[in-house]
């Protein structure tokens, strides 16, 4: 509905420019229906900027809040996400998973529906791919690298790079590095051990100094 909005505000701002520019200047009456269609267009103006308001501030701002207002897989107590959690409570998957089809079509805006079929989709499947493709599109830092991991290692599919430059940074953050090898340390030798003397203070035995060995008789 917004769109019609827009689309008609604008058209009619621009024709109603296209009429004050053909409007002349010279006589009382001409400048009186030309000040008529200035305040015309000046108030469909208002209205049209109005209907353009939300597209250029997500254009500006999205890069900035679009991390903590996209992705969150929360999108309020419709319907539709009530029976997907009503068959999972039920052990119902097939049933989950054909609801996330429907809310999927019905409003590929919101993830919910995307983040639940990628999670229980089975493990290798044509479903699961496309709900990670799906998930993919959207600004959660954890949902995103799960679909890419999901994408690049189990169906063997590298996703486009990503709009959000969080989710590039935090790919790149996952990345091994290479660490170079440490350079191997010289040993250096070692002293010559103390030479052992004996004190002069310890009395020893009577021919102790002659042999070191005790003979046993």
């Amino acid at each position: 509905m917004l769109v019609l909005f827009r689309l008609f505000f604008t058209g009619l701002f621009v024709w109603l420019l296209a009429q004050l520019s053909r409007s002349g200047q010279g006589s009382v009456q001409t400048d009186l229906n030309s000040a008529g269609w200035f305040a015309t267009a000046v108030i469909v103006g208002i209205a049209a900027a109005c209907t353009w308001a939300p597209v250029i501030g997500s254009a500006v701002a999205g890069s900035v809040t679009g991390v903590m207002t996209d992705g969150t897989p929360f999108s309020g107590p419709d319907g539709t996400h009530r029976w997907i959690y009503w068959a999972l409570r039920r052990g119902y998957r097939r049933l989950a998973l054909l609801f996330c089809v429907g809310r999927g079509i019905w409003d590929p805006d919101q993830p919910a529906a995307f983040i639940i079929g990628m999670e229980q989709a089975r493990a290798g499947t044509w479903l699961e791919k496309v709900f990670a493709r799906e998930v993919w599109r959207f600004s959660n830092v954890q949902n995103c690298l799960r679909a890419h991991d999901l994408l690049q290692y189990r169906h063997g599919e590298i996703p486009p790079e990503h709009s959000q430059t969080s989710i590039q940074l935090a790919l790149i953050a996952r990345l091994p590095t290479a660490k170079p090898e440490a350079p191997l340390l010289a040993m250096l030798p070692a002293a010559p051990p103390p030479k052992l003397g004996r004190r002069k203070r310890i009395q020893l035995f009577r021919g102790a100094d002659k042999s070191s060995v005790a003979k046993i008789p």
